[in-house]
């Protein structure tokens, strides 16, 4: 089974899970992709974390309640790595390892997929930019990519990043789908058509799931968006964070149309 490492924040009230990345490793298992998570937490809410993980099929052994203790785990054990923008802006030791990790990742030809989330700013943006640079896919929002290079246009964002040495890249539009390149590929893919709009919530962390798997598949970068724009949609048709398997996903991209301008009323 194909493994995927991701690298994400988690936060619990007691009841309700928080946290860049954390639905992402649970949509990702939902789609028959074998995910841990590694994230470091606190121990007062160790056990609502682990359980939410572990309800969701998510490994939680990378998961640390003790900030004293440090990450142990291999790159050769993973078909590819997430990073969130939360996780590698935690602390100067969580960038380093972030850093790290896509070099030796780069070495092995594994994968990494970055996606800064919304933490763009003056203050971040260097260290952002550096991993964003470092990782072979990054997956940046419209305006998070603004404020991050100062061009709004997604074919020039594109152009920038590439030039920089970025792999590939995905700059996210919303309701228009997305925009993408690599150096064989590039194009917009549009979005699907959604039965109805419930809940908006988990449409990231499905887009950032879908995309991951086809990035572990190994299909090209235009398929593996169209997919992850599916799985978008799939998951604002319900409320909460609902996420699709793989099957019920694939029905979905077979008997959805596309739509240019987003989905239905979305």
């Amino acid at each position: 089974m194909q493994k995927a490492l991701i690298l994400c924040k988690a936060y619990s009230d007691g009841e309700n899970i928080s946290g860049d990345g954390i639905y992402t490793a649970a949509a990702l298992s939902k789609l028959g992709v074998s995910t841990s998570a590694a994230a470091k937490i606190s121990a007062q809410n160790s056990a609502v974390i682990r359980e939410f993980l572990q309800k969701n099929g998510v490994d939680d052994s990378l998961i640390i309640d003790n900030e004293n203790d440090d990450f142990a785990f291999s790159c050769e054990d993973f078909d590819a790595v997430f990073i969130t923008g939360e996780f590698i802006l935690t602390d100067k030791k969580s960038f380093s390892l972030a850093k790290k990790l896509c070099e030796e990742c780069k070495k092995l030809e594994i994968p990494v997929v970055f996606d800064p989330g919304k933490f763009t700013g003056a203050e971040n943006n260097d260290i952002i930019n550096d991993i964003a640079i470092s990782a072979e896919v990054f997956v940046p929002a419209a305006d998070d990519a603004k404020a991050l290079c100062g061009l709004s246009e997604p074919e020039e964002i594109a152009d920038k990043y590439i030039s920089l040495g970025v792999n590939k890249i995905v700059v996210t539009l919303g309701k228009a789908g997305a925009f993408y390149k690599s150096h064989v590929e590039n194009g917009a893919a549009p979005t699907f058509r959604a039965d109805k709009v419930v809940d908006l919530t988990g449409a990231g962390d499905a887009f950032d799931a879908g995309l991951i798997s086809g990035v572990i598949e190994k299909i090209p970068l235009g398929e593996s968006v169209v997919r992850a724009n599916a799985c978008g949609c799939c998951a604002i048709q319900h409320s909460g964070f609902r996420f699709p398997s793989m099957q019920e996903l694939r029905e979905y991209m077979l008997t959805h149309r596309f739509v240019v301008d987003g989905c239905k009323d979305y």
